[in-house]
């Protein structure tokens, strides 16, 4: 299946990208790595300040958080190189180090190769794993059942106001597991858990445990205290 970002939050940082990067370099970009490792330059290169401003491959390996392997992205710059649009230089302990290439990135270079200055070593920041997002219920549906329609969608918030958000989750995937794709079914494993709880117990242990609200409501005759 196929991932489908969910929106954009209400607040969010902006990443710079020249103008004449859509006109002029992107039309001559037919490797998917170096677009990518291009944009995830800009997004490193343009957060920096000072001077000399540029971007290591190892920045890029730490940035890219496991999309891209150090192979991968110097290739990918080297294709960049190729193009004109990035420069790449020889930097410390056998480091690739990348500058934009506009008027203070050439000036840049070109003080570096006469030897008036010296790029220092630069250690990456440990890359971050991004927290897994889970799928709201409504989303977690739609991936495995089908279409939500305004009465299924009552019906879920119903059941988010009468069991817990664990026991709607796991009978959504029982029922894609069984192939039995209905709200109707759903609904059938989430009445029988809360009367008779799973083998194990658990979830009549939950209802025994949570809040009023699971005893409260239009399945509340099916729950025990």
């Amino acid at each position: 299946m196929n991932q489908v970002f969910d929106g954009y939050s209400e607040s969010f940082d902006y990443s710079g990208i020249p103008k004449p990067f859509f006109s002029r370099v992107m039309p001559i970009i037919n490797d998917l790595d170096e677009l990518k490792t291009t944009l995830i330059f800009f997004k490193l290169f343009f957060a920096k300040k000072g001077q000399p401003r540029f971007v290591t491959d190892l920045e890029l390996v730490a940035e890219a958080q496991g999309q891209l392997d150090q192979d991968q992205i110097r290739k990918a710059m080297n294709l960049a190189g190729q193009h004109n649009h990035i420069i790449e230089l020889n930097g410390v302990n056998g480091a690739k180090t990348y500058f934009l290439n506009d008027a203070s990135g050439r000036k840049s270079v070109a003080l570096i190769k006469q030897g008036e200055i010296q790029v220092p070593e630069v250690v990456p920041a440990i890359p971050v794993t991004p927290p897994i997002e889970t799928p709201n219920i409504f989303s977690l549906y739609e991936q495995n059942i089908g279409l939500i329609t305004p009465i299924i969608a009552d019906e879920l918030r119903s059941a988010m106001d009468n069991y817990p958000e664990t026991w709607i989750r796991d009978a959504i995937s029982e029922a894609s597991e069984l192939n039995k794709r209905s709200w109707r079914y759903i609904s059938k494993i989430l009445d029988n858990w809360a009367t008779q709880g799973e083998r194990n117990g658990t979830h009549q242990r939950d209802i025994q445990k949570g809040p009023d609200k699971y005893v409260k409501g239009r399945y509340g005759k099916f729950v025990q205290r």
